[in-house]
């Protein structure tokens, strides 16, 4: 008798035990370059997408934001572990050693050449401009990913490319822009139009076509382990959820100007059930 209530027992308390350790979430790590609710917040689509990220997420992930330096986080992503980020763009390189959703969280008009005077009357063809301009300096930030042809004209003509690095690297080019340090930058129009808005300046910018530059989607990516890719795929279920869609194509609704989201909604529709 006394046998049998001993085993029942260690039988309830193994179940209670096995059960709460099924029910607690997964815990992820997402690496930010900046911190969404600082007082200097940048409001994009990213730093409103994440509140609701975290919160369609639970309970089986727990997401929590870690703010790194860009480069300390693309090492911490190529290591085992519970690491992921936002707005990445996907690339075969880094397929290699990353998951990537299903769906993208952002999706951006493409790149543009901005500048404070026009440098062609027709969409650029980057390296033409390059050789016929070759005192051009051109801002980009280090160690992004542009596209395969935009990377490869970076390290062929490294001379006239003013690479800057840091967390806010891509405000700051806006701002030497700005200050006409610079005589272009390549960036998305919204970001350095936002980044001049914030630093109360007036310059008058021109966007102007790349060629062969397409519209550019960031991704939730997870690092290559059977957690990331437990976590990958939970978050691929969660956000086919009709209301978080419908907040995300809102988001970029209200972020981009007419002109630009009437560039992207088509795309954004593809992807997203909501209207």
């Amino acid at each position: 008798m006394g046998t049998t209530l001993i085993r029942r027992t260690f039988t309830a308390c193994w179940f209670f035990l096995s059960t709460a350790v099924v029910a607690a979430p997964l815990q992820m790590m997402l690496l930010e370059n900046h911190m969404p609710l600082s007082a200097d917040k940048r409001i994009n689509v990213e730093t409103r997408i994440l509140p609701k990220l975290q919160q369609i997420a639970l309970p089986e992930i727990q997401i929590e934001p870690k703010l790194l330096s860009n480069a300390r986080a693309w090492e911490m992503l190529r290591q085992p572990g519970n690491y992921c980020a936002l707005n990445k763009v996907h690339t075969p390189e880094r397929e290699t050693f990353l998951y990537f959703a299903k769906l993208p969280t952002s999706v951006y008009p493409p790149l543009q050449l901005l500048s404070t005077r026009p440098l062609s009357d027709r969409p650029v063809d980057l390296e033409a401009l390059l050789k016929q301009q070759p005192e051009l300096k051109i801002g980009v930030v280090s160690g992004r990913s542009y596209n395969a042809r935009i990377d490869a004209l970076i390290k062929q003509y490294p001379q006239q490319f003013y690479q800057r690095s840091g967390d806010d690297a891509a405000e700051n080019l806006a701002l030497m822009l700005g200050k006409k340090r610079l005589d272009a930058v390549i960036e998305f129009a919204a970001i350095v139009r936002a980044s001049l808005k914030k630093q109360r300046l007036n310059t008058t910018v021109i966007g102007q076509q790349l060629q062969g530059v397409a519209l550019s989607h960031g991704f939730i990516v997870c690092n290559k382990s059977d957690l990331g890719l437990q976590m990958i795929r939970l978050l691929d279920q969660k956000m086919r959820d009709r209301q978080y869609q419908a907040d995300l194509v809102r988001y970029h609704r209200e972020f981009f100007s007419e002109s630009d989201y009437a560039l992207i909604h088509a795309d954004l529709m593809q992807y997203f059930s909501a209207k």
